[in-house]
C-alpha cells in the first residue's frame, strides 16, 4: 500500500522540522557521502517499546507534530493498529546518488505487510532535480538470483516535494531515482519513521519469485 499527503504540516511546524533535519547532516553513520553511489547517510534511533517520545530526546521536539500526525495517518489511512515498535531517522543523499530497487526489512516482530515506513520530504525540489520515489516489480539479476537490478511495470512515481508525507508498507518494492540537482554539493534530506503493528513474524520468508 502507498499513501501520500501534500502540505502535511502547517508551515511553521514544517520549517522547524526542516531546520532540525538540516542541522543534523554530517553527524551520523556514512556522513562521507560519495557521488554516484547508493549509500545514504542516516542518523537513527529505534526501540521495541511503543514510547516513541524517547526519540524526541535525541532528535528534538520539533519532530513531535510530525510523528503525532503520522500515527493518525497510519491508523486511519493504512489500517495500522496497536503500533508497538518504532524507528526514527534522518536520511541524506547528495546529487548524483540513488537508492537501488529494494524492499525495506520487516521491523522486529511484524511481517513486511504489517510494517510501515513514513517519511516527510524536507528539501527543496523542482522538476528535473530527480530523486523521485518509484514503485514496481523487481527485475532480477540473472547472475545473482537474490539481487534486484531495477524495477519494471511501475505503479507509482512520486516527486519528493517538500512537506509531502509518504507512507508505504514494507512489502512494496521501491527505489529512488538519481538526484540530478545542478549543484554537486546539494543534499537531499527527509524525516523518516518506521512502525510495526502486528506480532506475526515467526520465521524468515524469502521473496516470492
Amino acid at each position: 500500500m502507498i499513501h501520500y499527503v501534500d502540505n502535511f504540516l502547517p508551515q511553521d511546524q514544517f520549517e522547524a522540522l526542516k531546520n532540525r533535519v538540516d542541522s543534523r547532516f554530517g553527524t551520523g553513520r556514512g556522513n562521507d557521502l560519495q557521488p554516484n553511489t547508493d549509500e545514504p547517510c542516516r542518523v537513527t534511533w529505534h526501540d521495541s517499546s511503543g514510547d516513541w517520545e524517547e526519540a524526541l530526546n535525541f532528535f528534538g521536539h520539533e519532530c513531535r507534530p510530525a510523528i503525532e500526525k503520522m500515527i493518525v495517518s497510519l491508523e486511519q489511512d493504512m489500517g495500522a493498529k496497536d503500533l508497538k515498535n518504532w524507528s526514527v531517522w534522518f536520511q541524506y543523499i547528495i546529487s548524483s546518488m540513488t537508492l537501488p530497487a529494494h524492499k525495506d526489512a520487516n521491523l522486529r516482530k511484524s511481517s513486511e505487510e504489517h510494517t510501515y515506513t513514513a517519511i516527510i520530504y524536507t528539501s527543496d525540489w523542482q522538476p528535473g532535480w530527480g530523486g523521485e520515489f518509484i514503485v514496481g516489480e523487481p527485475i532480477w539479476n540473472p547472475e545473482v538470483s537474490a539481487k534486484a537490478i531495477g524495477l519494471k511495470n511501475l505503479t507509482h512515481t512520486i516527486d519528493p516535494i517538500p512537506n509531502r508525507m509518504l507512507i508505504w508498507s514494507r512489502d512494496e518494492w521501491h527505489a529512488v531515482q538519481k538526484v540530478t540537482h545542478p549543484d554537486a554539493n546539494f543534499v537531499r534530506g527527509f524525516f523518516a519513521t518506521g512502525w510495526s503493528s502486528v506480532d506475526d513474524f515467526t520465521s524468515f520468508k524469502g521473496d516470492a519469485r
